[in-house]
């Protein structure tokens, strides 16, 4: 996919205007701002992929998850609003204020540390691109597994242009864009363009309770202004700001736990058919941006300062769903009036500061150097909350302050040697600091009834709640019955039939210390009988409420750069190079292990990069031709998984439970190569073709399985070995074809295209499918109880290869699939079609599109753990619309 080539600075450049007459079929000069300057792709050493806006209007992709089908190697999925990229198995699943996205994601250029909402920012853009490979050191922070780059049409000085663009299309979408280039004068513009869809969702709601709208409903508006002042060649001032609006019924996700169980396969299973029930799914995101750039050219050097603030407003209610529909699980066996969920907060204010100075453009030595600063704090709250429960009601995290900042200070030189060789080498030194303050942990109640009786459940999230997270008087942590008590009063707003306050309210003013009994049919447990005592209080009364949750972490790491580049001719260039990037360390929730009180920290994963390549132009009688290769060897150190800490024992030898906590825990290795081929075919036809083999893999490392989690019995004692397993996320054989033709019909000019993208199989988890190790049943007997517990505490922090268990009576085995963890999504080929016409002036253009022609269900991201919980976020299904364009 190729653009046409631009004259501006990097951080303003842009490709021509949507409404620009290009010949799709050309191999034009393919332009990236890879290495913070604008250059060839021919000339980049490097791997990139660069997709302009009008070739991902013409195949149907409009939502970053998209991308993944145009480009080889990548991976994104949508989990809760949380962007995760993964490109080349490097990634991450914790987007959190507890961890950071390993693929940096910029906007026009300057990074943006929590992606979220970032559907709402495709649009008016000339085109996206994804650096592959550890970009340490001239991306900074978090680029382990490279970068995406979203860069927005630019203001163009003395022209009067836009266009007004009105859509339709399957799942009831309708939409409109638009965009104005308006000219002040000589030396300034301005390009204002705005953005709206309606979008309705593939998911079905097959329960029941059919006032629940299905997941995956989108509003979205979206509009961006850019200033540009360029009084001269040597200075020039952009400011742009943008504002997304997005409101719906979430992200769509689907827990196959129970058709798996119940004798299902994923490819048996109807996916996007969905039992919801209790609340409905509900995301309101508010997200806004404004940057300034301005740069003076002083002859010997450029100076360029850059500045943003961004503001990231998100809450959201998860769809509570009971799995998907299949023979022997169905709506008999689903309480609909059940309204426990999850409940997310993300409040980010962010600023970057970058001061840099580098070479003028004719300089033959390319260099720079920089400082860079980023500072962001957050509000953040998280509630997963269980309605009907007895003796646990949920676990909440609020924090009201999480603050987060980074310096650095880098240097890059390119310099040649001769006319021919160039050597390069960089280097960024890089702080980190990290803290947050707040309260975490379990809610939970527990009520007797008439003669010690056990126990009356209690009403929690029904219409209307709403928990109030940050903007509390105080979170101080509770020390008693009454303090826990008054900490619910300022929690949450009650939904219409929570008994919760109601049952506390006598213990928070201390008229009734065991609390208030509400008799109800739907408070009693599924066993009922239950009876309150004559006095109206609870035969007993417990309660607990999350305790204070401080953490900090700091550090401090280098990354370089060393490489060349030789020119074996002017269209033949070879290149090498070392490179390496960091993400972030960080802390992890407060917990007490045996009385002592930590939050423990991880230190940042680190890539290595080894790298071989060649870049390539062929200028036969037919047209051009380019071919690329490259060989890649990647050593990915202190790799962080999730794992499970124990929290030790309690009274009897019970467990005291334990807390998923991130660790490095892996060493892993990928390797492989990548063929990338743009040339002309006859009849002003064009194709371009990537392949790439990726081989991903662990190396070393042990972790907890949460696949057997038993947490009645405090399971995790001992760690399996996932050396040799492959990293998630990545498939070992990528293809992908992109074939454009142009024909002169109707008087106008109509133009064809074809996406088609193969990946091979991959596993969806680190475990793999590896056979699921777990203790089995405590034994009734004294004798047999206290074998059982020599047993577990032999276990205690050993690591057990899940194919060779030891031999026990108190371990059981069981094969993946069987125990309803099937976590390998297999090969598969998807297809976008796209079909346009023009007429012969460019003013009016219709488009047609078809996006996953064969409606291929594919499965981007798992969540799976114990025994419940097997949650796959799945691609977009087939859509299909008509665009109508109009350009003035």
């Amino acid at each position: 996919m190729a653009i046409a080539a631009a004259t501006a600075p990097a951080w303003a450049q842009s490709a021509p205007p949507a409404d620009s007459d290009q010949k799709a079929s050309e191999v034009d000069e393919v332009v990236v701002t890879a290495e913070r300057r604008t250059q060839s792709l021919q000339n980049y050493a490097g791997v990139a992929q660069a997709i302009s806006g009008q070739d991902l209007r013409a195949v149907g992709i409009d939502q970053i998850e998209d991308l993944q089908s145009a480009v080889p190697g990548l991976s994104i999925a949508n989990q809760e609003g949380n962007v995760q990229i993964y490109i080349r198995g490097v990634g991450t699943a914790n987007n959190t204020e507890l961890g950071d996205p390993s693929a940096a994601t910029h906007l026009n250029g300057v990074y943006l540390p929590r992606p979220r909402g970032l559907g709402g920012m495709f649009f008016d853009i000339a085109r996206v691109e994804i650096a592959k490979g550890p970009q340490g050191t001239l991306r900074g922070r978090n680029a382990v597994a490279g970068t995406l780059n979203i860069i927005p049409n630019m203001p163009r000085l003395g022209e009067r242009s836009g266009y007004l663009q009105g859509e339709v299309g399957t799942l009831e979408t309708t939409g409109y864009e638009a965009a104005a280039n308006l000219p002040i004068g000589d030396d300034q513009a301005l390009r204002l363009a705005v953005y709206g869809v309606d979008r309705g969702t593939a998911y079905k709601n097959v329960g029941n309770d059919q006032s629940l709208d299905p997941t995956g409903i989108q509003q979205l508006f979206s509009a961006r202004a850019t200033y540009l002042y360029q009084p001269n060649d040597r200075f020039r001032l952009s400011l742009m700001g943008d504002y997304e609006s997005e409101r719906g019924t979430g992200y769509p996700a689907t827990n196959i736990r129970n058709g798996l169980v119940n004798g299902g396969t994923p490819d048996q299973l109807e996916l996007r058919e969905v039992l919801y029930r209790g609340p409905q799914g509900l995301v309101e995101n508010d997200n806004w941006g404004l940057a300034l750039n301005a740069s003076y050219d002083f002859g010997p050097a450029v100076l360029e300062y850059s500045a943003s603030r961004r503001s990231v407003d998100y809450y959201q209610v998860n769809a509570s769903n009971e799995g998907v529909v299949r023979p022997g699980y169905g709506a008999a066996d689903v309480d609909y009036d059940n309204f426990g969920t999850q409940y997310w907060l993300t409040l980010s204010k962010s600023d970057i500061h970058e001061l840099r100075l580098s070479s003028p453009a004719d300089s033959k030595a390319v260099w720079s150097a920089g400082l860079f600063y980023f500072k962001e704090e957050q509000e953040v709250g998280y509630l997963s909350l269980v309605d009907k429960g007895m003796f646990y009601s949920g676990t909440e995290f609020t924090f009201p302050d999480v603050h987060s900042d980074s310096f650095a200070a880098y240097v890059d030189v390119t310099y040649p040697v001769t006319d021919q060789l160039r050597i390069k080498g960089g280097f960024r030194y890089t702080e980190e600091n990290k803290s947050r303050n707040g309260i975490g942990g379990n809610w939970s109640l527990g009520l007797g009834s008439e003669g010690y009786g056990c126990c009356f459940t209690t009403r929690l999230g029904t219409e209307g709640f709403r928990p109030i997270f940050t903007g509390r008087a105080s979170y101080a942590a509770p020390t008693n019955n009454q303090e826990a008590a008054r900490y619910f009063l300022g929690a949450f707003t009650p939904g219409a039939r929570d008994t919760f306050l109601d049952q506390i309210a006598g213990v928070a003013d201390g008229s009734r210390p065991n609390g208030t009994c509400v008799n109800r049919p739907d408070t009693q447990p599924a066993y009922g009988g239950q009876v309150c005592p004559a006095n109206g209080q609870h035969s007993f009364f417990q309660i607990t409420a999350p305790g204070a949750q401080v953490g900090s972490y700091e550090d401090s790491f280098n990354d370089y750069r060393v490489g060349f580049e030789y020119d074996l001719t002017a269209d033949n260039l070879f290149y090498g190079a070392i490179s390496t990037g960091h993400k972030s360390g960080g802390f992890n929730d407060t917990i007490t292990v045996n009385g002592v009180q930590t939050a423990p920290t991880f230190a940042p994963e680190a890539v290595t990069l080894y790298e071989l390549g060649t870049k390539n132009t062929f200028r036969p009688a037919t047209g051009r031709i380019d071919l690329n290769a490259n060989v890649f060897y990647y050593d990915y150190s202190d790799q962080v998984f999730q794992t499970l800490v124990s929290l030790g024992t309690g009274p009897n030898n019970a467990s005291a439970g334990f807390s998923q906590q991130n660790i490095n825990v892996a060493q892993s290795t990928i390797k492989g190569f990548e063929v990338e081929t743009r040339f002309d075919l006859p009849h002003r036809t064009r194709l371009d073709v990537i392949a790439a083999y990726i081989d991903a893999k662990a190396d070393t490392g042990a972790l907890t399985d949460t696949r057997g989690t038993d947490y009645a019995d405090g399971t995790p004692n001992f760690n399996i070995d996932i050396a040799g397993n492959e990293l998630p996320n990545v498939s070992k054989v990528n293809l992908n074809a992109h074939l454009q033709t142009t024909a002169d019909v109707f008087g106008g000019r109509a133009d064809f295209h074809l996406l088609a993208n193969y990946r091979s199989s991959y596993y969806l988890n680190i475990y793999n499918e590896s056979p699921v190790i777990q203790f089995t049943a405590r034994p009734t007997d004294a004798a047999g109880q206290a074998a059982y517990d020599a047993f577990k505490a032999s276990m205690e922090g050993t690591t057990v290869n899940p194919n060779a268990p030891p031999a026990s009576p108190y371990l059981r085995s069981t094969e993946a699939r069987e125990g309803g963890f099937w976590a390998r999504q297999g090969g598969y080929v998807t297809v976008n079609l796209g079909a346009g016409w023009e007429t012969s002036n460019g003013r009016y253009r219709l488009e047609a599109y078809v996006n996953n022609v064969f409606d291929k269900t594919v499965v981007d991201k798992q969540l799976v753990s114990d025994q419940v919980v097997n949650v796959l976020f799945l691609n977009q299904a087939r859509t299909a619309g008509l665009r109508l364009r109009a350009n003035f």
